[in-house]
């Protein structure tokens, strides 16, 4: 039996509302293909052993990005190869870090993610 470690559901769905069904980095809509069309980065990675941080699947922790990680020229690709980018564009967050206190570069404007799937605008600093 496996273990499903990723969002329920319902979780992937609000997401995908708040993004309206588009890659949160670049705006490209997204196609029917979870995993090959688009995909949902963790911003604060589960990591190969999985995580016990409680936090790892709500709103705040997720984007969606199109392709996946080994889709060459995408934007979940970017993220996963070009991690130091990610990580100043808050795709990527740090361990020790609460992905809901970190601003996030979503289509070309600073936000922070809820845990309600919603975007609060930041200001540009």
């Amino acid at each position: 039996m496996t273990t499903r470690t990723g969002p329920r559901n319902d979780v992937v769905e609000a997401i995908l509302e708040r993004a309206n069904w588009s890659c949160e980095a670049c705006g490209k809509e997204l196609g029917d293909r979870r995993g090959e069309d688009w995909s949902v980065q963790h911003r604060r990675p589960r990591g190969m052993g999985g995580t016990r941080w409680k936090g790892i699947n709500l709103p705040s922790n997720l984007m969606i990005l199109c392709g996946s990680a080994t889709t060459p020229g995408s934007c979940h690709e970017f993220a996963e190869s070009q991690r130091a980018a990610a990580v100043a564009a808050g795709w990527l967050v740090l361990s020790r870090q609460d992905p809901a206190f970190v601003k996030c570069l979503v289509l070309k404007r600073w936000v922070l993610l809820t845990n309600s799937a919603t975007y609060v605008e930041m200001e540009e600093r």
